[in-house]
């Protein structure tokens, strides 16, 4: 390869860790995005050259090895590296690091604690798609000898994102939204506490209750199969609105019981900088304990509640959530 070849690609390498890293600052970016933008430039390459393709076949492997010779012609890559074959309906790809175009960014992005997505398997996405009409997902491994391992896989679920923009609308799970300074959250909040101080603690709960429901629903209609990936993407949710830093630290479907924890709840930012809008410090969080008792009661079938152990307001190092059956709290008088 040429070195001003060279060059081009170590700049092609760039840009991508540039978009990791501006992504990581834009509200609302998530994995789903990354994957577009890996996907968009071959979208421009077939368009470009789509007199010289002929796919005659309609096979994956013939699909993806026909873009691979292109590339290969146009002098971007060695077709020879890449070593692709069927497995049932899937596509396995692999080529040794070294000799990918993309190995600096493959390399650098996740030191750098950036999101991660093969740009190799995203062009093989595209192509498969405006070939064969079929929506296919991909998933990456490295081994221990520098092989990357790639699967392209058949995918029918819609290809949807939670939040999204529609011109100057703003919509999360296809509902309009709006983003609001803390301050007028604070306030809002703090006129609740002094005109109705018994009801605070239920208003947060129902209203985080209520928001919670519209989420889960149109998240568990994208991925009716893993409960565990509707959470965790629903973490992502909470985590891109601002809420705070939430992870989900156990799930026990069978006795539908989960713990999750917070940092830096936004709950938690306004008790420090206003005051507890209660008259004694206690846990604060009941806003994200209705969201997350949503959640999961629309994910487990069953009424789930949820109930905040410890708080980053009153001293802890993070907001602990226990959820379970509301049947299992009746006795203990859960609050709700």
């Amino acid at each position: 390869m040429s070195e001003k070849n060279d060059i081009a690609n170590k700049i092609i390498n760039y840009l991508y860790m540039s978009v990791c890293k501006t992504m990581k600052q834009v509200p609302f970016s998530s994995r789903h995005w990354l994957e577009q933008i890996m996907m968009g430039p071959a979208q421009y390459v077939l368009d470009e050259y789509k007199d010289e393709f002929k796919f005659n076949s309609k096979n994956p492997v013939d699909v993806c090895r026909n873009f691979l010779d292109l590339l290969h012609r146009e002098n971007f890559l060695n077709a020879g590296d890449y070593h692709l074959k069927a497995s049932g309906e899937n596509v396995l790809v692999k080529v040794e690091r070294n000799n990918c175009v993309y190995r600096e960014y493959c390399l650098r992005a996740p030191d750098e604690g950036l999101m991660f997505y093969c740009a190799r398997l995203g062009s093989f996405q595209l192509v498969l798609r405006r070939v064969l009409g079929r929506d296919y997902s991909a998933a990456m491994e490295v081994d221990d000898k520098g092989f990357c391992h790639g699967t392209l896989f058949p995918d029918n679920r819609p290809k949807e994102e939670i939040v999204t923009r529609e011109g100057h609308v703003l919509k999360v799970a296809g509902r309009r939204a709006v983003l609001l300074p803390q301050e007028l959250y604070a306030y809002l909040m703090m006129s609740v506490r002094d005109h109705a101080p018994h009801a605070l603690k239920h208003v947060l709960y129902d209203a985080g209750y209520q928001t919670g429901l519209s989420l889960a629903h149109k998240t568990r209609a994208l991925y009716p199969d893993d409960i565990n990936e509707c959470l965790q993407l629903l973490m992502e949710v909470i985590n891109n609105d601002g809420l705070g830093q939430a992870e989900l630290v156990s799930l026990n479907v069978s006795c539908a019981r989960a713990k999750i924890r917070c940092y830096k709840s936004f709950q938690v930012s306004i008790a420090n900088e206003y005051g507890h809008l209660h008259r004694a410090p206690q846990v604060t969080c009941d806003l994200l304990r209705g969201v997350f008792a949503a959640y999961l009661s629309v994910l487990l079938e069953k009424e789930i509640v949820c109930e905040e152990m410890n708080c980053q307001s009153i001293g802890a190092d993070y907001c602990e959530f226990l959820a379970m059956p509301l049947l299992e709290t009746t006795a203990g008088g859960g609050t709700r």
